[in-house]
């Protein structure tokens, strides 16, 4: 018997085990033993998908599919399907392999009986009523967003990330909108009843989270640059943020052009375009070909701060690298999905370092990185970088700060463990070896296994399996420091990690940790920083993001802390760290007290200091945690006439966000801010927007509380950051006593919001829900839930934990008194 015949007969056998005494295979969902089971059977797959896009959006989408697929051996065959309709979603019957027969429905699968299949190539031919969950339906505009488990909610499919396939589409639209796809187009032809008929080319091998297109009422910008071309879609009405688009192509261009050097792969798909869509759910979305994009991080105001810029520059570099990490080489499950955004956000920061050479990266690397994975790794809910998953339909639990900032950090650790040039060649040979197809991070870790003498596997168990930051003790010895580790989870684990170990602690920002002081050390930091004594910027912020988790912590006061960090607002010369200990300040007053010196302290700055981009950030701020009247009738003046006033240039969203606080603290003037804001407004999205968002503002309880009512219905909840901010406004810390009868309706419904809501909804809602609450009776709520709730997933205990944190500070004995 040949070596080859015997590895056919080891996995004929573990399929057929598989369907005989494996019932998790039937399980809602897509559990991890079906995509075992399925990765084993079938290869050599193509996707040929049809969609009839009426025009209106109440009208349901009719389509069809051909499915083509190799099977190892003659065996069930079983798609996915969450159809949002009675029965099983297929019009008619079934077609396999030329055969007709009625389909067979069982916890959102489909089921195809080995009867009618072959070993080698079979095809499934049916026509179905497209879900609309993820097909995100507007009057003029719709587009799919299927990430992590939602290609199944769309149409029948095999919904896992290691089945990769082709995509032939083909749309008929309406006459007069635009489309587009992962692949380029092919035909467009115009029929007689005023519909127009699109064909796209088939794709490369991408999984059916990254299948994607958009269809709509929409304009289209066009750069190029060597022979590339790249289209922008979009809706936007307002020609000076339209007229960006050169500042965001050159930016891609570049991105592009970076990692096609770095990594000596050229760009390894057909096209690249994107789609700037109103009021999308993330920042952006790397689909193949079509990557979508928020207007709100593309299209900025007049006055955007360097960290806005700088953002939406990350944020292009983020979505380019995943061309090559995540759509060219994928994780072979959701628990490995940290991999693709750890290399997305590390190659993003290399990436912008060129484009701003007056910025220090390092600076810039430890202020985007650190305090975000911080916000969620000081948690009880704090969750390893990578996660168990058992099914699919949990993926979206796993997103959250930790794969997204903590893992760059480890990943930077990582590079200085390797060296920075075997990590490129480890790199190159990642990318060689699983071309257009899966790869898990223990496969990269063992091929820069061979190219380190460091035990990176033992290494990595630690950062990369294991919650949670260690707690670090500095001593002092001889004028030297060193440094002692203490696990806050009593595991005994230690972190490896290299420390700066001169007379500032964690002075150039690497040490990943809490640094542990007593109140007098925490002051006695914050006079080292006013007097001037601590001249690198790095080890400035380093002490300043510190001296913030020692408040976390409850080691120091947070008016103690809010009342230095503004005085040292007043000092601070780097761009980046004011824009820091202005987040410090906003986010500690929202979730605690605001002392009055603080307020005081951030108008004299706004009306005194000479740099607009400072004022304009401390206005935001002002307008969103002052609770002095005075404060707000001068920030109304300066709303009721922006053109009057000389201290900063207010855009349309910052009007939008000024009227929101506004109306929330003067209720006399609710209905003139609504009438005049709303008149300002020069398109009819920023117009529903608006309308959407303005009522939880009211000062009537009653109508507040029809506007909670309705969020808690799905179909209300169809643009979920304007959701967000609803809720978030319902919730204001103005009006904690009043709202703290939303916490547990809301959370109630959490399962809900996971289930129809996208992957970041869920902290999202979380996040607006809790984050301005701090009495004990919202303790309380969120205690009580828990404990009436024994049975919710642990990835949903794990974000209501990771929200609710700082509501147990003053439970643990608010250590600094």
């Amino acid at each position: 018997m040949t070596k080859f015949v015997k590895y056919i007969i080891i996995g004929s056998l573990f399929i057929t085990s598989c369907v005989r005494q494996n019932n998790k295979i039937f399980d809602e969902g897509v559990s991890y033993e079906l995509a075992i089971f399925r990765k084993n059977l079938i290869d050599s797959l193509v996707y040929s998908l049809h969609f009839e896009i009426p025009e209106e959006k109440t009208s349901e989408i009719i389509a069809s599919a051909l499915i083509n697929f190799s099977l190892s051996q003659k065996e069930m065959v079983i798609l996915d399907f969450k159809p949002e309709y009675e029965g099983s979603g297929i019009i008619g019957k079934l077609e396999v392999n030329g055969v007709s027969i009625d389909p067979e429905f069982l916890n959102e699968h489909i089921l195809v009986s080995k009867k009618y299949l072959k070993r080698g190539n079979n095809v499934l031919k049916f026509a179905f009523r497209a879900g609309e969950q993820s097909l995100n339906r507007r009057d003029d505009l719709l587009y799919s967003l299927l990430v992590p488990d939602r290609a199944r909610t769309l149409f029948p499919c095999f919904d896992q990330p290691d089945l990769k396939a082709g995509y032939n589409l083909s749309l008929n639209i309406p006459q007069g909108w635009n489309a587009v796809a992962n692949g380029g187009l092919f035909k467009s032809d115009t029929l007689e009843n005023r519909r127009v008929n699109i064909k796209f080319n088939l794709t490369d091998p991408i999984p059916t989270y990254l299948f994607s297109f958009v269809a709509g009422n929409l304009n289209v910008m066009q750069a190029e640059k060597a022979g590339r071309v790249i289209n922008g879609y979009h809706q936007e009405t307002d020609t000076e943020k339209i007229s960006q688009w050169k500042d965001i192509s050159d930016q891609i261009f570049h991105s592009l052009e970076w990692m096609e050097e770095y990594t000596g792969v050229k760009y390894p798909f057909e096209k690249y375009d994107i789609a700037i869509i109103p009021g999308f759910q993330y920042g952006g979305m790397e689909h193949t070909g079509a990557t979508l994009y928020s207007d709100r991080t593309m299209f900025l105001e007049k006055e955007a701060t360097l960290n806005e810029r700088m953002d939406r520059a990350k944020l292009i570099a983020h979505e380019t690298a995943h061309m090559w990490f995540g759509d060219y080489v994928t994780m072979p499950w959701f628990n490995d999905v940290w991999t693709k955004e750890v290399f997305a956000n590390w190659f993003a920061s290399q990436i912008v370092s060129p484009l701003y050479p007056d910025v220090d990266h390092r600076v810039n690397f430890v202020n985007a990185y650190y305090p975000a994975s911080y916000a969620e790794d000081r948690t009880v809910g704090a969750n390893p970088v990578q996660q168990r998953l058992d099914n699919l339909k949990n993926a979206g639990l796993v997103y959250g700060n930790i794969i997204y900032n903590k893992a760059p950090i480890v990943m930077e650790k990582l590079v200085m463990k390797v060296g920075y040039d075997n990590f490129r060649l480890g790199i190159k040979e990642y990318l060689s070896t699983y071309a257009y197809s899966n790869a898990s991070w223990s496969q990269l870790i063992e091929i820069l296994d061979k190219l380190s003498d460091e035990d990176l596997k033992k290494w990595s168990s630690v950062w990369i399996e294991e919650r949670g930051r260690p707690h670090i003790r500095a001593v002092r010895e001889n004028g030297d420091i060193s440094y002692k580790q203490y696990d806050p989870l009593e595991r005994g684990l230690v972190w490896e990690q290299d420390i700066n170990s001169d007379s500032i602690i964690n002075s150039d920002g690497i040490g990943y940790g809490l640094f542990l002081l007593t109140k007098e050390e925490a002051i006695e930091q914050f006079k080292k920083i006013k007097s001037g004594e601590i001249d690198s910027d790095i080890a400035r912020l380093s002490m300043i993001i510190n001296l913030y988790e020692n408040m976390e912590e409850g080691y120091l006061g947070s008016n103690e802390f809010m009342i230095n960090a503004c005085d040292v607002l007043i000092i601070e010369k780097n761009p980046l760290i004011f824009s820091r200990l202005l987040g410090y300040i906003s986010s500690s007053a929202q979730k605690y007290l605001l002392p009055s010196e603080v307020e005081k302290c951030l108008m004299d700055i706004l009306v005194q200091d000479p740099d607009r981009q400072r004022k304009m950030q401390v206005l935001r701020v002002l307008a969103e945690i002052s609770v002095s009247p005075e404060i707000t009738g001068y920030i109304f003046k300066m709303w009721e006439n922006p053109d009057n006033q000389k201290l900063v240039n207010l855009g349309e969203r910052d009007l939008m966000r000024l009227s929101y606080e506004l109306a929330v603290r003067d209720a006399g003037q609710w209905q003139y801010i609504y009438q005049k804001q709303y008149s300002r407004l020069k398109s009819d999205l920023r117009r529903g927007e608006f309308k959407y968002i303005y009522p939880s503002t009211s000062p009537i309880s009653s109508v507040r509380d029809s506007v909670f009512n309705s969020l808690k219905n799905a179909q209300n909840r169809g643009v979920e950051p304007w959701t967000a901010t609803s809720l978030a406004l319902l919730n204001h810390h103005s009006r904690r006593d009043e709202s703290v009868k939303y916490i547990i309706p809301a959370l109630e419904i959490l399962e809900e919001i996971q289930k129809t809501g996208d992957i970041f909804f869920p902290k999202d809602w979380l996040r607006s829900l809790l984050g301005s609450h701090n009495s004990p009776a919202a303790r309380d709520m969120v205690e009580r839930f828990l404990i009436d709730k024994p049975g919710l997933n642990p990835m949903l205990v794990s974000k209501i934990r990771q929200q609710s944190h700082h509501l147990y500070r003053y439970e643990k004995g608010y250590r600094a008194n």
